[in-house]
């Protein structure tokens, strides 16, 4: 099926994301406060244009099924990983109120314009390829790290958080989006699936930058008011 096939191509990838530092530390249980704290911002800035990616996307769904599946999404973008957030302020001894209304840094910047050419240029299937590599790694990193972390590791909230849920959130929504895909590809041409593919995999390399740039705290380097 076409959702295997850049899956796999995206192996490379996912591979590097699960042996990054950041990623690393949270098996381990231990991560930079500092590196939490840009990681919370920057994912708060990352996920409002997320749910306004979602909101393209049912605006050019055709079917009530599809959307009120993007409707889901916003809600979810929008409310229900602050849940997430806060299990990282809790862990980093910082309050979440106080990060929650930061600039965008560099990377954030680059993968929501990435998001939105998507939303403006292309249909539905863009949209699908664009944002899937977000819930998608975030599954199987968690995945990866519940089956190595310790009982009492502080962040298996957080990782339990990106196993699924009951409410079209987590790993139905990556089975949803894949099944799109994979529906449409039978009529779709050898170049049609390139574009898509390449779409995909250009969000999951932004996925391997959004970890780096929280770890190493990237920021602009000049700033103006």
């Amino acid at each position: 099926m076409f959702s295997e096939e850049i899956k796999q191509a995206a192996q490379p990838i996912l591979h590097d994301i699960q042996q990054h530092p950041f990623v690393q530390g949270i098996q381990a249980g231990k991560v930079p406060s500092a590196a939490l704290a840009v990681y919370v911002e920057q994912d708060t800035c990352f996920l409002n244009a997320f749910a306004k990616v979602f909101a393209g996307a049912l605006v050019k769904s055709q079917t009530k099924e599809r959307m009120r599946f993007f409707s889901e999404q916003i809600q979810y973008s929008l409310a229900d990983e602050s849940a997430a957030h806060q299990i990282l302020c809790d862990i980093a001894g910082i309050e979440l109120a106080e990060h929650q209304h930061a600039e965008p840094r560099p990377l954030t910047a680059l993968y929501t314009e990435h998001l939105f050419t998507a939303v403006r240029e292309g249909d539905l299937l863009d949209i699908a390829a664009v944002v899937l590599p977000c819930p998608w790694t975030y599954n199987e990193i968690s995945q990866a790290i519940v089956e190595n972390a310790a009982p009492d590791n502080p962040f298996l909230p957080w990782i339990e958080f990106y196993q699924g849920d009951e409410e079209g959130a987590g790993d139905d929504s990556v089975t949803q989006l894949f099944a799109m895909l994979d529906e449409a590809a039978p009529k779709l041409s050898a170049q049609r699936k390139e574009e898509i593919t390449h779409r995909f995999l250009r969000s999951c390399e932004l996925e391997y930058d959004f970890w780096e740039q929280a770890y190493s705290q990237k920021d602009w380097k000049y700033r103006w008011k």
